[in-house]
């Protein structure tokens, strides 16, 4: 069954076929969340209300953009929302370790992978939102600059250039933190 099948099944009621499309989306949800609010709790919340939205708008979902683009854009609204409301009240804590793993690889290469994961994530926290955002979208999620656009409200040529920028800014770090790139 395609997306547009799961959304059509979901409008008719069936909740299971709302399930397959929130696990097929969940993980990228889950990293854009996460880079934006720089909190686990905060990016569960958001993500928890961000797909009740999803559920409870289908119904207005025009497919005039992808289904993910519209579901990362309520995410990203819901996670920039939340952000604000939290600091106001309490501050910004830091991104806790990612999980980049890789099963089948031997353990020196799983601890390497998972320190080169680190190291990104420690440049990725550093940059600006807005840049790391981006080159989260179009290296992990592997959005076109179209579809980043329609997720963050940019015009294509922004989003090219915070790309450009992002990817200067990320190189330039990555050496002072002796990463390879």
């Amino acid at each position: 069954m395609d997306e547009n099948q799961l959304i059509s099944s979901v409008l008719a009621g069936n909740k299971e076929a709302f399930r397959f499309l929130y696990r097929l989306h969940k993980d990228a949800a889950w990293r854009l969340a996460l880079c934006i609010c720089k909190d686990e709790q905060l990016a569960k919340d958001a993500l928890q209300i961000a797909f009740t939205s999803v559920y409870k708008y289908l119904h207005a979902f025009r497919g005039d953009s992808g289904f993910k683009t519209w579901v990362l854009r309520i995410v990203k609204n819901e996670s920039v929302r939340l952000s604000k409301a939290e600091l106001r009240f309490a501050g910004i804590e830091e991104v806790g370790e990612s999980h980049w793993q890789d099963e089948s690889a031997g353990v020196q290469t799983q601890l390497e992978r998972k320190e080169k994961g680190a190291l990104i994530t420690e440049v990725l926290s550093r940059m600006k939102e807005k840049e790391a955002v981006v080159l989260k979208l179009f290296y992990l999620e592997e959005l076109r600059i179209k579809e980043i656009s329609q997720v963050l409200e940019l015009a294509e040529s922004n989003t090219k250039v915070i790309l450009h920028r992002a990817r200067k800014s990320f190189k330039t770090m990555a050496k002072k933190n002796e990463l390879d790139y």
